[in-house]
């Protein structure tokens, strides 16, 4: 059992024993009752990833009507969840993915209501993320959900690539325009220096839609198709490279991957000088010490901290750099988006 201190007053939440999708339900009494559901879920980031803990209010699946009683506070009830992302620490910002959370009226939750749903929910998450069979657990999960997650993505491939030809279409079809209309220009140009004629000026003149005005904004047409093509494509690679990743066989629990902590500093171009990696403290309290000095050492420094899931120091490291490059190469396309 774990004691929840909240602002409505102290709530009590007994788990039970894992289902076989590794989902745990949380039993509340106190200032608040109902059930709370917590498994392991994939990464908001990357589907292949199951390095993130889902806590709902009364359901085990986000995607699903609650099965169990909804959260109640004062008789009122809730719904909603929050995702814990563990490649983060639990102190930043971006360690959680908060969700709205509404009455059954699709109400927002009054203030304090809100805080103390928060309050059970991280709680819930962190309880379920500090089990020593939390590896067997994210196993289970990953078992149970990889089904509707491929389905998902093979939908999601196919729309890619319709979008990526239709956009490289379009884009083909503004350059093959805007070739012809200059073409056309240059021989209306030769023919009024020939012999001016007012049909000819008339033609050659830089209105609406004119010969020159296609001339001139159909190539800035192309190039913004070319851009969207791009863009579809780096989805296309990525939901691609998540479709292999669901698919590979993953390690047995007993050799899964363990939290180990990376401090490193960024050196441009989405590569990072690693200084440091160990393997976190399975104790939530001790893990947290651990991460606070690291992440002061990292401070003074420039550098920064991340936990990160891996099956050894060194895939760690590796792991790092990539999600370093990944992030780099995002912020790169959104500064550079036209």
């Amino acid at each position: 059992m774990i004691t929840i201190a909240t602002p409505s007053g102290t709530v009590r939440a007994v788990p039970s024993e894992a289902d076989p999708a590794g989902a745990v339900r949380y039993r509340l009494t106190g200032a608040a009752s109902g059930t709370v559901h917590v498994t392991a879920t994939s990464s908001p980031a990357r589907w292949d990833r199951f390095d993130a803990v889902r806590a709902t209010l009364g359901s085990a699946s986000a995607r699903a009507w609650p099965a169990e009683p909804l959260v109640r506070i004062r008789g009122r009830a809730y719904q909603g969840n929050t995702v814990r992302v563990l490649a983060y620490s639990a102190d930043v910002p971006w360690g959680w993915l908060e969700r709205d959370l509404t009455d059954t009226d699709d109400r927002p939750a009054p203030e304090q209501a809100s805080q103390t749903l928060t309050s059970i929910l991280r709680a819930c998450a962190g309880d379920y993320a500090a089990r020593s069979d939390f590896p067997g657990l994210q196993h289970a999960a990953r078992r149970h959900d990889t089904p509707q997650l491929l389905k998902w993505l093979d939908a999601m491939i196919s729309h890619a690539e319709r979008a990526q030809a239709r956009w490289l279409e379009e884009a083909e079809a503004h350059r093959v325009q805007a070739a012809r209309s200059l073409d056309a220009w240059w021989t209306l140009a030769r023919w009024f220096a020939d012999r001016p004629h007012p049909v000819l000026a008339l033609l050659l003149a830089p209105d609406r839609e004119s010969l020159a005005h296609r001339a001139e904004y159909l190539p800035k047409w192309a190039e913004i198709s070319r851009g969207a093509a791009d863009e579809e494509g780096r989805r296309l690679t990525l939901f691609r490279s998540e479709y292999e990743g669901l698919t590979r066989p993953t390690a047995a629990p007993e050799s899964g991957e363990r939290a180990y902590f990376v401090v490193g500093q960024w050196t441009g171009g989405g590569d990072v000088d690693i200084w440091h990696v160990e393997e976190a403290p399975a104790d939530p309290g001790e893990r947290a010490d651990v991460h606070e000095q690291h992440q002061e050492d990292a401070e003074e420094t420039f550098g920064s901290v991340n936990v990160v899931y891996a099956s050894s120091p060194q895939a760690a490291a590796d792991q790092a750099r990539r999600e370093a490059r990944e992030t780099s190469d995002r912020i790169h396309r959104e500064l550079t988006r036209p």
